[in-house]
C-alpha cells in the first residue's frame, strides 16, 4: 500500500446496474456470483466472497440551512466467505 501512513486518492469506478447487467448478459442464470475483495484500499490480493442476498437501500438525508433534502436508493450486494471449513477465529488475515 506504498509507505506507511501515506495518505492517496483511491478513486474506484463504480459499477451502475446497466454495466453489471451488460457484464452478466451471457452468464447462465444457475451460474454463482462471486465478489473479491480487497482488505484495504489499492491492495492487489484478494479474499473470495459469494454473493448471498441483493437489497435495494433507500439513503435519506433531511434539509438543512446549506442543502436541500436529500434522497437515493441504493442497490447493495452482500457478500459471504465461500462454503467450506475455515480455520477458529476470524478467518481475516492482517496482511494483504
Amino acid at each position: 500500500m506504498g509507505e506507511s501512513g501515506a495518505e492517496y486518492e483511491h478513486l474506484p469506478v463504480v459499477w451502475t446496474v446497466g454495466r453489471l447487467r451488460e457484464a452478466l448478459k451471457d452468464a447462465p442464470d444457475d451460474a454463482p456470483v462471486h465478489v473479491a475483495v480487497t482488505p484495504f484500499p489499492g491492495c492487489e490480493g484478494y479474499d473470495d466472497r459469494v454473493l448471498v442476498a441483493y437489497a435495494p437501500v433507500t439513503m435519506h438525508r433531511p434539509a438543512t440551512e446549506e442543502a436541500p433534502a436529500w434522497r437515493e436508493v441504493e442497490h447493495t450486494l452482500f457478500a459471504d466467505w465461500p462454503a467450506g471449513r475455515y480455520p477458529g477465529g476470524t478467518g481475516q488475515d492482517e496482511e494483504c
